[in-house]
């Protein structure tokens, strides 16, 4: 398939490469339209004119059996994949932040009770004690890491 794009960020992009690689009488087999009909619709100023889902469908097919791939489908993927971009990486952060908060929850409960002067140091926080409120806040710095990633990312 030399030649042919690996992605398509718009229906009129791929409309374009389909024209070019079938041409009228491919297009006009497949659809019963005209490539004049389709080169207004890749045109984005011609606002009016939009390739209905059949068409499309048909298009992508024409192209399959040439050996040229499913452009359309593939701009509607790309499409798709754009549109979700921002909510995976809205629910990936507000996953980050409950974990976070998770462990800030641990962290205090692990404070509060190694400074609780009934505790097995008294006073005093024992060596366990220590170790469980490092541990706890190592596990924080964790999140608050990964939460710098996700948003570093995304610039």
């Amino acid at each position: 398939m030399a030649g042919y794009p690996r992605d398509f960020i718009s229906i009129e992009q791929a409309l374009k490469f389909l024209i070019k690689e079938l041409g009228d009488i491919k297009i006009k087999e497949a659809t019963n339209k005209s490539e004049s009909w389709f080169r207004k619709c890749s045109d984005p100023q011609e606002r009016d004119k939009n390739i209905l889902h059949k068409d499309s469908v048909k298009l992508d097919i024409a192209a399959l059996k040439e050996g040229k791939g499913a452009p359309l489908i593939t701009a509607h993927q790309a499409l798709l994949d754009l549109a979700l971009k921002d909510l995976n990486k809205s629910k990936k952060i507000t996953g980050t932040l409950i974990d976070m908060g998770v462990r800030i929850g641990r962290l205090m409960e692990v404070t509060k009770g190694a400074t609780d002067t009934g505790g097995p140091g008294g006073k005093e926080i024992s060596q366990l004690e220590k170790e469980k409120i490092y541990k706890a806040i190592k596990d924080v710095e964790g999140k608050i890491s990964d939460l710098k990633l996700s948003i570093a990312k995304e610039k």
